[in-house]
């Protein structure tokens, strides 16, 4: 289709909101549709099939159930010559003829997107001739504790969204217009106009950008939009270019400077000083743990992380070899309450409990010790003496420009101990342990031989999390024990 031709086109609900986060990924979707079509990935699968089950018990619901007085319609449709929007819950007033029309988000709470989603389908229904009296949205409660069966009236929460919408009529109408208006040009490519919510994985910007340098603003740690947008309408893309006296944060400033000389920095002091105050036993303790919006076991809320699965390292004392413990629900025990006793169990003396991003795990342990009161003073004390070695990276104690002032284990890994490598693993990030655990332990479809895998691979997979935290450890104590000031792939360099 050319830009510029009549084009037999209605917009649809999705789409339209692609206009309003990105109107060149928009447009191409429109255009090209084939540049940006994707597999289907494994998380979107698992996210489509959420999907599902939440629908099976919204349909449950009593208010979404017909009667003398309501006809309920799940997923029906409206549509004019240009405007198409499938709703997934309307509600016939047989008196009036009114209807009201509700959304399911598979979401903990009512989003800024979802008033404009309301909002589309109630003009895509009222242009088509229907009178639609209230807009709604149906989110997960996230204080419901299932016990037992899953009891649908105090899963949901059902939110009135009338008048905001009421209010957006006029900006939605003009979005619409604006969105075909859109589709009879020929957008320009710029990198100062990226999207927030892509940046540099829009496909439109990949498509007119192909060559980047590989370490531009875009990687700046939280650098403002309205700032990353004055250095790209300057034309600077690559970081080592941003003035020295461009205005930054100390952070910004530091993650620049080691950019432009190519030379990590290390503070020795500060490390050593921070090492010494660990005291031994050191043990290096990684979670796997699994979220769905339906709960899918006793005690547990919407999204609330359930643990699966712990990985433990210990170094003893001093210059020991670390030993290695770990645990594997596979969904025929008390799971969590059986990952924590086995923890307990295995820990011994705490010494010193070093994790990455401590919020996660600390989060886990508390919500444990609430859950399971035999196990609440192991939990307290564990938390009491848990360090966080992402700090050391976070507190700008150790920049690489390899690291692209990025902080996660994945990032700092292939710098500090570049053998050490997740690609090669059946399993390669936490997303896909999760989703594959809960298929080993649910679907019944599934071969012995292809669980087995599965659950070998969730093993080796947490296993190299605490080894990466024990061979990161390893590499710090050399430079600090070096007097070195540098490091670079994996080695420590004394300072000349």
């Amino acid at each position: 289709m050319k830009p510029g031709a009549k084009m037999a086109y209605r917009l649809t609900k999705t789409a339209y909101l692609q206009f309003l986060k990105c109107p060149p990924e928009f447009w191409l979707q429109v255009h090209e549709p084939l540049m940006v079509a994707e597999p289907a990935t494994l998380e979107h699968e698992h996210l489509r099939q959420q999907g599902y089950l939440v629908e099976s018990y919204v349909k449950k619901l009593s208010r979404f159930q017909t009667n003398e007085n309501f006809f309920v319609d799940f997923q029906k449709t409206y549509q004019t010559a240009d405007l198409t929007a499938r709703c997934d819950i309307v509600v016939l007033d047989r008196a009036t003829n009114e209807v009201e029309i509700y959304e399911i988000k598979s979401s903990g709470s009512v989003k800024e997107e979802h008033y404009d989603d309301v909002a589309f389908q109630k003009v895509v229904a009222e242009r088509s001739g229907v009178k639609v009296s209230k807009v709604g949205v149906v989110t997960l409660n996230t204080e419901y504790i299932r016990q037992g069966e899953i009891d649908p009236e105090q899963l949901f929460d059902v939110t009135d969204l009338t008048a905001e919408a009421e209010l957006r009529l006029t900006a939605t109408e003009d979005s619409i217009r604006q969105a075909f208006e859109y589709l009879r040009t020929v957008p320009a490519a710029s990198l100062a106009d990226y999207c927030t919510d892509q940046k540099l994985n829009c496909h439109y910007l990949k498509l007119h950008f192909e060559n980047l340098p590989d370490h531009t603003v875009f990687d700046l740690v939280y650098l403002k939009h309205e700032k990353r947008r004055e250095l790209l309408r300057n034309g600077i893309i690559d970081i080592v270019d941003i003035p020295d006296d461009y205005p930054l944060s100390d952070k910004q400033d530091l993650q620049v400077k080691v950019a432009k000389s190519g030379v990590p920095l290390i503070n020795r002091r500060e490390i050593a000083e921070r090492m010494a105050t660990w005291a031994y036993p050191l043990h290096f303790l990684d979670y796997e743990t699994f979220a769905y919006a339906v709960p899918q076991f006793d005690g547990i809320k919407p999204f609330q992380q359930m643990v699966f699965q712990y990985s433990l390292h210990t170094i003893d004392r001093p210059g020991a070899e670390p030993r290695h413990q770990e645990y594997l629900s596979k969904g025929d025990d008390e799971l969590a309450l059986s990952v924590a006793r086995h923890l307990r169990d295995s820990m011994g003396e705490i010494g010193t409990v070093l994790v990455w991003y401590e919020a996660f795990e600390k989060g886990r342990n508390e919500e444990m010790a609430a859950m399971f009161p035999e196990v609440k003073d192991f939990f307290e004390q564990v938390n009491a003496k848990t360090v966080d070695l992402m700090k050391v990276f976070s507190d700008n104690l150790l920049v690489h420009p390899a690291f692209k002032g990025r902080t996660s284990i994945k990032k700092v890994l292939p710098v500090l101990a570049p053998d050490l490598d997740y690609k090669a693993l059946g399993i390669g990030d936490g997303l896909s342990a999760t989703i594959k655990w809960f298929r080993a332990t649910t679907w019944k479809t599934m071969t012995e031989t292809e669980r087995e895998q599965i659950y070998n691979d969730l093993l080796e997979y947490c296993g190299l999390d605490t080894m990466a935290m024990v061979r990161i450890f390893y590499e710090l104590h050399k430079a600090v024990a070096s007097g070195a000031e540098q490091i670079k792939n994996g080695r420590s360099l004394a300072r000349s």
